[in-house]
């Protein structure tokens, strides 16, 4: 992949890539190809998981508010 580039840039490249794997993680950000996936996926089940995260969301929330209510 990277034979064909001086050993000093390819520490470069190395280097770059490893950093921006290390920010992707500490921003929470999925890497790009994990959002072409989406991309290629088709709308409606897209679409239909979103409902269901949404569903979960809105539960979790809820609950939360419970519990929270529970307590004071």
């Amino acid at each position: 992949m990277l034979g064909h580039i001086k050993p000093q840039q390819q520490d470069k490249k190395i280097k770059k890539t490893t950093e921006q794997k290390i920010l992707q993680v500490a921003n929470l950000s999925p890497s790009e190809s994990a959002i072409e996936k989406i991309v290629e996926i088709h709308p409606m089940k897209q679409i239909a998981i979103m409902s269901v995260v949404q569903a979960v969301m809105l539960a979790f929330m809820g609950v939360s508010m419970y519990i929270i209510g529970l307590i004071w």
